[in-house]
């Protein structure tokens, strides 16, 4: 027998344990990690619903939330990103997964919340969307760019073809491009004055896009204890007027140094800036040996085109590491449901929390 019980700080360490049975020593289990990530997100603190055994105590399992804000059809929206959502093992199949969740959304919109979303791994997909009445809107693209092919073909295919891949490497070797018009340089917690006249201004490009204000950008790529960003900015050289950025990060995925694209937005004005944003951050992936880039982009945006202008090409789905879908269950009742439609979303790796 298990009881709903509220989360309060006091209870991290018991919710870390709880993890590392699962994860281990990592990120997902890191004490900074989750005060950074439950605590201190502009939005709000994290909304958690713990179950706990009523005989012994132990705490059984946790449905998690964030609140995340959006900018959709000309107005504000509050939604929440469901993660970290986890049972232990020996208390499966006692209904602690939804009944943790249905608590969580009544709280959630009795706050305001108006939706909740995720990007769902392969094990948890079924219970959102069998369970929990979620919607499959679809899937993100998974984007590729080689930098080092011969690495990467060596890996795959063994030394003696690896060889083969010269003219491959020749045509997807990084060149410096510049432009007199335009200046790139790096965004720092210091100087993210420009960000907020930039987002007010494309603020409306797509129609459902998470909001990106300085608060959101500090928060999420500077204020993260356990991961390093690389991020630019890009202005004319005649104003100091924001027009995009990029944001990036040297990981390993499936075993190969990849740097991954987090976020990439640019005025629809000046599109070509753009194109020195993506140079400058596969640059910096190339100076630090990753074999590949990558980027979650929907297919629709403009920024999608840049990418693929830039030697990007859609993952086939063999070569995925796993599927990007995302979910969606709306908090309360209401008629027709614009959000159903995935490609009015705006979505990179930035609005998840996985990389």
């Amino acid at each position: 027998m298990w009881k709903t019980v509220k989360y309060m700080p006091e209870n991290l360490s018991e919710t870390i344990d709880l993890t590392r049975e699962y994860y281990g020593e990592s990120w997902i289990s890191d004490p900074g990690y989750l005060k950074w990530q439950y605590e201190a997100n502009p939005a709000g603190p994290a909304i958690i619903q713990l179950a706990r055994d009523v005989e012994t105590n132990q705490l059984a399992g946790q449905y998690v939330v964030i609140p995340m804000r959006f900018k959709a059809y000309d107005k504000t929206v509050n939604g929440i990103l469901s993660l970290n959502t986890l049972t232990r093992q020996i208390y499966t199949g006692q209904g602690i997964f939804t009944g943790l969740a249905k608590t969580v959304y009544q709280d959630c919109a009795e706050q305001g919340a108006e939706f909740c979303y995720g990007f769902p791994n392969p094990n948890s997909y079924p219970g959102f969307t069998r369970k929990l009445g979620f919607t499959d809107l679809g899937s993100v693209p998974l984007l590729l760019r080689p930098l080092n092919t011969k690495t990467l073909v060596t890996r795959k295919l063994g030394s003696l073809l690896g060889s083969l891949a010269l003219p491959f490497q020749l045509f997807y070797k990084v060149k410096d491009r510049s432009d007199d018009r335009y200046e790139v340089y790096p965004l720092t917690a210091f100087n993210l004055s420009a960000i907020n006249a930039f987002w007010a201004k494309i603020q409306d490009k797509y129609p459902i896009m998470g909001i990106r204000d300085a608060d959101y950008i500090r928060w999420r790529y500077f204020e993260n204890p356990y991961r390093d960003y690389q991020i630019y900015g890009i202005h004319k050289k005649n104003s100091s007027e924001l027009i995009g950025y990029i944001v990036g990060r040297c990981t390993e995925v499936e075993g190969m140094s990849s740097g991954m694209i987090v976020d990439f937005l640019v005025d629809p004005s000046v599109p070509d800036a753009g194109n020195f944003l993506i140079n400058r951050l596969l640059r910096f992936f190339v100076d630090n040996n990753m074999d590949l880039a990558g980027s979650l982009m929907m297919p629709q945006t403009e920024e999608s085109r840049i990418l693929k202008a830039n030697g990007f090409f859609t993952c086939p789905k063999f070569l995925e590491p796993q599927p990007f879908p995302v979910i969606y269950r709306r908090l309360s009742n209401q008629g027709e449901d614009p959000f159903l439609q995935l490609n009015h979303w705006f979505l990179t790796m930035g609005d998840y929390d996985a990389i």
